[in-house]
């Protein structure tokens, strides 16, 4: 069946979106899916972005695949204009705040001030440098930029607390987007993904991902389509009076 083309003729970017199989990949496809045209950032793999892309094309839109380190200081410069010459437009509509780095640590002693500088760098710097880069460009009256966080930043996770702080960060800091953008009608919300099937990155056997099912009312790993249709909701017209927002996508955790 086709889908209400309620996003005809905009432009998304969509970083970290060059796992097939990631969420990043799921929220182009469903972006795309209701006529968008899409930017798929993404950092080292093009053979899986150039999938990424191939996959959305037939969808009847363009999609592009632009690779730019998102560590870079000049990232969002980078990736913004590449984006407006590649799609030969003066307009951006939607931007989704993807891409992320971690890695865990069994405790504190063991977390190197490089890697904590390399988390905040690309997880919470990026996003910023992008959206600075995009704001001259961003669509008064429409614009939308959504955030992926992580629910280890209000459930906890001593081995990835540095990886949850830099989500928190990012969430927080969101805030004060929306404070500035909200008057030019340009909305900013997060959406926080809870145990979501991408690559294993949450097995059964995992002791974490036991402890998330003692405490979810939904008792499964999530999809990355499911992360990706409440996405698509926060960057679509229906949301024009919905901004600084958090929304889980947990299956209804429980939280202390």
């Amino acid at each position: 069946m086709a889908k209400d083309q309620y996003l005809a003729g905009k432009l998304a970017i969509v970083t970290g979106a060059g796992k097939p199989n990631g969420i990043g990949a799921a929220a182009a496809y469903a972006l795309a899916e209701h006529g968008a045209n899409i930017v798929i950032h993404y950092g080292k793999s093009s053979a899986a972005a150039a999938e990424t892309v191939k996959k959305i094309e037939t969808l009847g839109v363009k999609a592009v695949a632009i690779s730019v380190d998102q560590e870079s200081e000049t990232f969002g410069q980078d990736l913004i204009q590449a984006s407006l010459k590649a799609f030969n437009t003066e307009t951006i509509d939607i931007i989704i705040n993807n891409a992320a780095v971690g890695t865990f640590y069994p405790d504190i002693e063991s977390i190197p001030i490089k890697d904590f500088d390399w988390m905040f760098r690309t997880n919470v710097r990026g996003p910023l440098l992008l959206v600075q880069a995009a704001i001259p460009y961003l669509a008064s009256r429409g614009g939308r930029i959504v955030n992926i966080g992580t629910i280890l930043a209000r459930s906890g996770s001593l081995p990835g607390s540095v990886y949850s702080a830099t989500k928190a960060a990012l969430g927080t800091i969101a805030l004060g987007w929306g404070e500035q953008l909200g008057p030019k009608g340009i909305t900013v919300n997060t959406v926080v993904p809870g145990p979501i099937e991408t690559d294993n990155i949450f097995p059964e056997d995992h002791p974490m991902t036991q402890k998330f099912r003692s405490e979810q009312h939904i008792k499964r790993n999530g999809t990355p389509m499911e992360v990706a249709e409440t996405i698509l909701f926060l960057a679509s017209p229906m949301t024009a009076y919905v901004t600084g927002q958090q929304v889980y996508v947990d299956g209804g955790l429980i939280y202390p």
